[in-house]
């Protein structure tokens, strides 16, 4: 579902201190989740499983991209 939303580039959380949210609150959240899903981490990333069983990071990559 919404596969084609899915990015073509692993993702992986920046680094430093420029942010694209309003709060670093907020910042923190979305990188978390980022980190979540970087390759290195994630059981499957392409399909959002972050870990075992059926944890996934987002439903779907168009909820994702609306973080």
């Amino acid at each position: 579902m919404f596969e084609d939303e899915r990015p073509t580039q692993p993702i992986s959380a920046p680094r430093g201190v420029d942010r694209s949210c309003a709060t670093w609150d907020a910042e923190a959240a979305k990188r978390m989740l980022m980190n979540n899903l970087d390759p290195a981490v994630a059981l499957d990333w392409k399909n959002l499983v972050v870990y075992g069983g059926s944890g996934r990071a987002a439903r779907n990559w168009r909820c994702y991209q609306q973080l």
